[in-house]
């Protein structure tokens, strides 16, 4: 699945015109709730973070990307240059990960749309801890594999 294919699916979960749901919701429940008793946590809504453009292209929210990396403390990295360091690497535990990527962003967010504090809230918070970060991009992972499974 390509980048844009991905962010129509994303932005299908706005209007709740997604039809993959998770198969551990309680699992997801569980972390969104950490996440939303920090009162101090960054949100935005998909309409800021997705911004279409005349060509009907998408384009990102850059500002939000920062937000991130501000958030957790990681550095964005824009380019892949093969896998340095493990620097992409899943073998690398979570706590000791340094830097994130945009698909990371995406699945972050395609978790985080399919919780309950989305559906009644329509906002993404941002955690500032990176082992929730990690957990939530482990959950839209998997489902973004079984939405490209189904396809």
């Amino acid at each position: 699945m390509i980048i844009e294919q991905y962010l129509n699916k994303i932005e299908a979960l706005q209007s709740n015109k997604s039809t993959v749901v998770y198969s551990d919701n309680a699992h997801l429940e569980f972390y969104i709730q950490k996440i939303r008793q920090k009162s101090n946590e960054s949100s935005f809504t998909l309409d800021i973070f997705l911004k279409k453009q005349i060509s009907e292209t998408t384009t990102l929210n850059h500002e939000i990307r920062k937000l991130f990396e501000n958030q957790l403390g990681l550095l964005f990295l824009e380019k892949e240059f093969g896998n340095v360091c493990f620097a992409y690497s899943h073998e690398v535990r979570p706590e000791y990960r340094q830097n994130f990527r945009l698909i990371d962003v995406l699945d972050y967010i395609y978790a985080f749309a399919h919780s309950s504090v989305f559906v009644t809230s329509k906002k993404i918070m941002i955690t500032s801890e990176t082992d929730l970060f990690w957990d939530l991009v482990k959950i839209g992972e998997s489902l973004r594999r079984e939405i490209t499974s189904e396809n």
